[in-house]
């Protein structure tokens, strides 16, 4: 069967909007900071901001720490030995875990940079 150039350009279009809209489907999944806990603080809840402690987060490239704020509504999962991702709390947040944040808005513009997790994974270890 032989396309039109018409045919062909449809085609294209529709191909591009695909490649398009998969890129934006899952562009939320990625997460906004991936790292290592560099230093919690688990026993300062604050009632202004609904937190239940904080975790400090150096990057995967060591050039920048961010203090992650963790409130009751943030959800807190680990990676089993299997790739499942099992319900876990902020216990599990030891220094030198390695994890990825996904996050609600934008980090302040202090030093170090704070934001608000909603959701964490901690990753397996090797």
């Amino acid at each position: 069967m032989k396309l039109t150039p018409l045919q062909m350009v449809v085609i294209l279009v529709i191909l591009a909007g695909i490649a398009y809209g998969t890129y934006w489907a899952t562009v939320d999944q990625m997460p906004d900071i991936t790292g290592v806990v560099v230093g919690n603080t688990t026993s300062s809840s604050n009632i202004t901001n609904n937190s239940i402690g904080t975790v400090y987060v150096q990057d995967e490239t060591n050039t920048t720490n961010t203090s992650v704020i963790i409130t009751k509504n943030t959800k807190i999962y680990r990676e089993s030995s299997d790739n499942k991702q099992l319900e876990s709390n902020m216990r599990d947040l030891k220094k030198g875990s390695k994890i990825e944040v996904h996050t609600i808005g934008d980090a302040t513009n202090t030093i170090p940079p704070q934001i608000v997790a909603e959701r964490i994974l901690i990753k397996k270890t090797k």
